[in-house]
């Protein structure tokens, strides 16, 4: 009898443990999830249900927007580069509210917004994975594109003028003869040039050119120019090294013959290359030589280019 009891007692007493630890769960349970929804932790969440959103014309623009909620919450919306707009400041599951969008501007057709939804303790949650589409203007579009082309043709306009300007532009010229230092004017027109279409290539292997030359107290002091370059293009650097050989006269029984070397260094209106050339220029009827060192803009853009 006396063992009976005692294991009955040893019964009570882990019934009563067992009593003790559930009352303690069930309130740590509550506690942490009083906690959790207070905070506003992101593990809370609510289901909404969309079931309109659009704009009910590019003339009349009304936004459509309805949605259900698993929970009855309150709800904003707020929209990108517009507004914040009060859908329901009262606890509901069904929402639903029309926004007129014509005094906002939009440059494009979808559109990011936020659902903000408030519990009933206050928690605030925030979806941000919803758009809606603008029908936009295309006559304001067409307006605009059309500004574009004419700023864009403007802008081709003067570049163009602006290239030939520089295509004109003379180099500046030290002339050495005898000794004595002058100073001149060359100019070379590229007119045949024979290049490459390989995208690695920016200038041809080889040109013809003619131009003229002016120099003060040179014989002869004008002349025209005509010859050929041979131009090797440094790929590392995108400029060239250029060997050429030419003739000149002044049609008045002063004829020569002319080498040259030179390199580039600079590019100007992603055209234009700036280079320095040196020149040994002789006249066989006279036995006369001379020596020039130019600083001029080549471009191919302004001749005839064929590809080998």
């Amino acid at each position: 009898m006396v063992t009976i009891l005692k294991m009955r007692r040893k019964e009570v007493k882990i019934i009563n443990v067992l009593l003790i630890l559930s009352v303690l769960l069930i309130t740590y349970d509550f506690i942490y999830g009083q906690d959790e929804i207070g905070t506003g932790d992101s593990t809370q969440s609510v289901e909404i249900y969309l079931i309109d959103n659009y704009v009910k014309s590019e003339r009349e623009k009304i936004l459509i927007l309805s949605w259900m909620t698993d929970v009855p919450v309150k709800s904003k919306i707020e929209i990108e580069n517009a507004d914040t707009f009060t859908v329901s400041d009262t606890l509901s599951e069904y929402h639903q509210i029309q926004i007129d969008l014509s005094n906002y501007t939009f440059s494009r057709e979808e559109n990011p917004m936020k659902i903000i939804l408030e519990l009933h303790d206050g928690t605030i949650i925030v979806n941000e994975d919803y758009t809606f589409t603008v029908p936009l203007n295309k006559t304001h579009e067409l307006q605009q594109t059309q500004k574009t082309t004419s700023a864009s043709s403007t802008q081709y306009l003067y570049n163009f003028l602006g290239g030939l300007v520089l295509w004109f532009l003379p180099s500046p010229t030290l002339f050495v003869q005898n000794s004595n230092i002058n100073f001149g004017l060359i100019k070379d027109f590229p007119l045949l040039n024979f290049g490459s279409s390989s995208a690695f290539k920016s200038f041809p292997y080889f040109y013809l050119f003619a131009g003229y030359s002016h120099y003060n107290h040179g014989n002869p002091g004008n002349a025209f120019r005509f010859g050929g370059r041979f131009l090797y293009e440094v790929e590392n650097l995108r400029h060239f090294l250029s060997l050429g050989i030419l003739g000149f006269t002044n049609f008045k029984g002063a004829n020569g013959y002319a080498f040259d070397a030179g390199f580039s260094f600079l590019k100007i209106l992603r055209t234009f290359e700036l280079y320095t050339n040196y020149s040994y220029n002789y006249l066989p009827s006279s036995k006369q030589n001379y020596h020039t060192i130019s600083l001029g803009l080549f471009t191919s853009s302004f001749s005839i280019n064929m590809n080998l």
